[in-house]
């Protein structure tokens, strides 16, 4: 018989397979309780981690126990009425050494008597002859009623009016008068200003003042001066005075050229 015969007539061999299953669920057994186990040991961590005073944890910290306080220093002040006082060291005062005096010594001298050549000369130079000086116009002043001139005015106010004359009695026109001072009763500051030929009613160069005060006395506290345009005086400041008599309420002032 050949050895061909005899492996035909062996039977097959047969397998195991209900051991093979036993043995798979064994290794997956063990593998769910590894993985439940690394679960568990995970979550045990965990928990220690963030809670050390857990009462899983077998190694707990012990309790805290708080720092004894700490002394705080409190600075040391003066009183508020301590005051401090500076002492100043003297300082030395440096000697001066003592300086030699030389003694006087004679000085000789000559004295000369000087020689005079100075001629002086009298030169004459020509002067001008001074012209007199003052102001060009002469001041009057009368005391007059107002209704002479001006019947619509009445004795309710006291007016200080005239005129501007020249040499020959030709009425000067475009003068300044100012009057200033005061009266019981009313200032003029600043003085009051108008020109001569304003009011005809007085001359062709005539000009009058409306004082708009009732007649009242007063001595040298009212002035009246005449001026040209260029503020020049023309005459001297005139005090005047005023009476409470209604036929004395206009003082006519007139400028006479000299």
């Amino acid at each position: 018989m050949s050895n061909y015969d005899e492996f035909l007539k062996e039977k097959p061999k047969t397998s195991r397979p209900k051991k093979k299953a036993s043995s798979d669920l064994t290794w997956n057994l063990l593998t769910v309780v590894m993985v439940v186990m690394t679960l568990c040991a995970c979550g045990f961590f965990f928990s220690v981690l963030t809670n050390p005073y857990s009462a899983l944890n077998p190694l707990r910290p012990s309790t805290l126990v708080p720092p004894p306080p700490t002394a705080t220093m409190t600075p040391l002040g003066f009183d508020a009425t301590w005051t401090p006082t500076v002492t100043i060291a003297p300082s030395e005062t440096a000697t001066r050494r003592p300086t030699i005096t030389t003694e006087p010594t004679n000085t000789l001298f000559v004295i000369t008597t000087p020689t005079n050549t100075f001629t002086p000369s009298i030169t004459v130079i020509a002067s001008r002859t001074p012209r007199p000086t003052g102001v060009p116009y002469n001041v009057t002043v009368s005391w007059e009623d107002s209704t002479k001139y001006r019947p619509d005015t009445s004795c309710a106010s006291m007016y200080v009016a005239g005129k501007a004359l020249g040499t020959n009695n030709n009425p000067i026109t475009g003068l300044q008068v100012s009057l200033g001072g005061s009266v019981p009763g009313k200032v003029f500051v600043p003085p009051l200003t108008t020109l001569t030929g304003i009011s005809p009613i007085y001359g062709p160069s005539g000009f009058e003042f409306d004082l708009r005060v009732a007649p009242v006395a007063s001595s040298k506290g009212l002035w009246v001066q005449l001026f040209d345009q260029s503020g020049t005086p023309l005459s001297e400041q005139v005090q005047l005075k005023t009476y409470t008599d209604c036929k004395k309420n206009l003082i006519n002032v007139s400028f006479q050229q000299k």
